[in-house]
């Protein structure tokens, strides 16, 4: 079941919702609609990203990040085509 987020962590005082993303080079990340339910847990939810997974790895850590964030919308249909003889 995808709840848009991996990890849901309970502390004393709080529940974060955390998102994790690891790229083995740096750059733009990708998240599905799913994963970027941030809008709904706001201050709850939280973006874990690490780079350079395998050489040197560099981490960072959003919080809140539909309100912080610039989000660029990309579209990508994907269609099937079936040949009729078969």
């Amino acid at each position: 079941m995808n709840l848009g987020y991996d990890i849901r962590s309970k502390g004393d005082w709080e529940i974060r919702y955390i998102e994790v993303k690891a790229r083995s080079t740096t750059g733009d990340i990708a998240l599905t609609p799913n994963g970027f339910k941030a809008k709904r847990f706001k201050e709850q939810y939280w973006l874990y990203i690490v780079e350079n997974v395998a050489i040197n790895p560099t981490s960072y850590i959003i919080n809140n990040p539909a309100e912080i964030l610039e989000v660029i919308e990309k579209v990508e249909a994907v269609r099937f085509i079936v040949p009729v003889n078969e």
